[in-house]
């Protein structure tokens, strides 16, 4: 599995998997050719239009304009590739502004030319097999999750999925699969496409910077709380979902202020869902008995 990790100004590319070497299954200039596509794309006009004007989190204009003129500039910065031990070397050095917007494009581009490799040699018969396998696999659950009427769920799979299309195919069968159930997608162009609503949350990496740029221990043990704080303010009371493991659960429910137990959901991230819902369940009931007597 591989990731993006940011170490001073550069984020680089880490294969978790060490087991799988990256350069014999992925051919370097098509890596290369596909970074590179990457690096030439701007939003378009209708996109634009979309972000300025679309409702987000029960908000209209959610982008001040001077940040949407900035968006409709950007460019990802360049990278450097080079390959060590079976692995490739991915880091793209700059500011963190820029650099940071590569982690989705540049793992999505991975796990596709990996996908790609592994059907290389499949003929158009085995592959109409394989999507239509698929296609019944992926239905099937979306059977059993109908018996769920409560149940949300959203699509988070961007930077992990098998392929573009492939991914816009389960966006679409989970819309007309589940209905109201299925909350939206956090990918952007396919929550426009499908008429979808864009979610999100925030990431470990804000509470890390923010940790990173504070001056004294209090600062450094506010960190968490301070995103949550700048979160709300931005989104306006909307998507309170907590991310609590950046420097691990119990640290983060320990000093957590009394207003985090207004938020409306927590992202047990580092841990199976059960387990860590669980874990949030039994360090919660702790954290209220201990602020209970405190007060």
């Amino acid at each position: 599995m591989a990731a993006l990790s940011g170490c001073g100004r550069n984020f680089s590319l880490i294969n978790r998997t060490k087991t799988v070497l990256l350069t014999d299954e992925i051919d370097e200039q098509e890596l290369r050719e596909q970074l590179d596509h990457v690096r030439s794309l701007r939003l378009t006009k209708k996109e634009m239009i979309w972000l300025a004007g679309n409702t987000f989190y029960g908000r209209k204009q959610i982008f001040a304009p001077d940040f949407l003129a900035w968006l409709g500039d950007f460019q990802l910065p360049d990278y450097e590739l080079s390959r060590r031990n079976g692995q490739y070397e991915l880091t793209f050095p700059g500011k963190w502004t820029h650099t940071s917007m590569w982690e989705i494009p540049a793992l999505a581009i991975i796990n596709e030319l990996r996908s790609r490799t592994a059907m290389k040699e499949m003929g158009p018969f085995a592959l109409d097999v394989l999507y239509a396998r698929a296609k019944a696999k992926m239905w099937s659950k979306v059977e059993q999750l109908k018996v769920y009427p409560d149940l949300r769920i959203s699509d988070f799979g961007t930077r992990r999925r098998h392929s573009f299309l492939w991914q816009r195919w389960c966006v679409e069968a989970l819309k007309e699969g589940i209905g109201a159930s299925f909350s939206g997608t956090s990918n952007v162009l396919l929550a426009m496409d499908t008429d979808l609503e864009a979610l999100g949350t925030n990431a470990h990496e804000l509470p890390m910077v923010v940790a990173a740029l504070a001056k004294t221990d209090a600062e450094l043990a506010v960190a968490p709380y301070k995103v949550l704080q700048d979160w709300n303010r931005l989104y306006g009371g909307n998507l309170l979902i907590v991310l609590p493991d950046a420097f691990g659960t119990a640290a983060f429910l320990r000093g957590a202020p009394d207003w985090v137990a207004d938020w409306t959901g927590f992202r047990p991230d580092s841990a199976p869902p059960i387990e860590g819902a669980k874990r949030l369940s039994l360090g919660g009931q702790k954290w209220a008995a201990i602020r209970g007597r405190s007060s």
